[in-house]
């Protein structure tokens, strides 16, 4: 659960939203995340969030621009590496056909 400005937010990924987040990014997620070896760039992180984030208990996302303006913040209050951390974990809950086991 991610706090903000007095509300809490979930990431969220499904099959939909990888294929908004790469027309965004135009890379595949897979050829990114090898590229970087899971550290992705700021713009590239940036969207994965603000593409991923819903209100709790709201059945839909956040506008990407007010995602990528809290994206931004917590990357600014807690570090690149707890708010990529984050988003990398989702996926990998969310998605696991990226990421099969053995």
């Amino acid at each position: 659960m991610i706090e903000y400005g007095g509300k809490n937010y979930v990431l969220k990924y499904n099959q939909k939203r990888i294929e908004m987040i790469e027309a965004v990014t135009n890379m595949p997620t897979m050829a990114e995340l090898r590229r970087t070896q899971g550290y992705l760039g700021l713009t590239s992180l940036k969207t994965y969030f603000a593409y991923g984030l819903k209100e709790e208990s709201s059945d839909s996302f956040v506008v990407p621009k007010k995602g990528i303006e809290i994206c931004t913040q917590l990357i600014e209050d807690e570090g690149y590496e707890r708010v990529c951390g984050l988003v990398l974990e989702n996926l990998e809950r969310d998605c696991p056909f990226f990421f099969p086991a053995g």
